[in-house]
């Protein structure tokens, strides 16, 4: 009686190449998540830092968003062509996080949202690798979630600087941001329970601007961005476009 052959050494071989395909993957994830962390330190500093410092600590990011950037590009280099979908997982955590990071800090230079397009600028993604590697609309959404959730903190921090009008151009920002986000059709996900929660975050801000405005310590409208400096005073195109190229290490 004949009995079936199956040539298990090469099975073990693919097995094993698809151990060493995994662990490389995750370790580069990794690598990823530690250049997040150290522009993350940076970041932070807004939270002490007086306005008129906050462009000074938006170009010191440059270096960190390079760190970001050869972290991504080491990924892309490692994918298998056609296999995004497949190797995803292990890196979107990492992405949607130095995402938030890329927005929160043009947001901080500029006044304005960052868009998906310059956000892939800034990280180094091309449309020429969409098929290993790309910053998806919902991982892009999420970041926007996370830049909200800490300029609830901004506006309490920037009130024990001193600085009263940084809480109102934030509750201006934020409730653009959120009206944007209401006309988007969200599935009952992670993605909508946390848009769900943002109303917190705004109604802190909301808070925060009632009190400084019952003290008369909040300037008219009109004088609200006069000096050019603080965190969301909005500069005109040309500052914009240098920022853009400041955080894509084209500058």
């Amino acid at each position: 009686m004949a009995t079936a052959s199956v040539d298990f050494s090469s099975l073990l071989a693919e097995l094993e190449q698809q151990r060493d395909l995994t662990e490389n993957m995750r370790e580069r994830s990794k690598d990823l998540d530690k250049a997040f962390r150290s522009l993350s330190s940076v970041l932070n500093r807004v939270h002490s830092t007086p306005g008129d410092q906050v462009p000074q600590l938006v170009e010191s990011t440059q270096p960190y968003f390079e760190q970001c950037r050869k972290a991504i590009a080491s990924i892309i280099e490692l994918v298998p062509a056609n296999q995004y979908y497949r190797w995803c997982d292990e890196w979107t955590f990492h992405l949607k996080n130095t995402t938030f990071a890329a927005c929160l800090a043009y947001f901080l230079g500029t006044g304005y949202l960052l868009s998906k397009e310059e956000a892939c600028s800034i990280l180094g993604i091309e449309q020429a690798h969409s098929d290993r590697f790309m910053l998806s609309t919902e991982e892009y959404l999420h970041s926007l979630v996370s830049m909200i959730n800490e300029m609830s903190r901004i506006a309490v921090n920037s009130v024990t600087l001193g600085d009263f009008q940084t809480p109102v151009r934030l509750s201006r920002f934020v409730k653009e941001l959120h009206a944007g986000f209401q006309l988007l059709n969200l599935k009952n996900d992670s993605l909508r329970k946390r848009f769900d929660g943002i109303k917190y975050d705004i109604k802190k801000i909301e808070e925060i601007v009632y009190d400084i405005s019952l003290r008369g310590l909040v300037k008219p409208a009109g004088e609200q961005d006069a000096g050019g400096h603080g965190v969301g005073v909005r500069v005109d195109d040309e500052r914009r476009q240098h920022v853009l190229k400041v955080l894509s290490g084209r500058q």
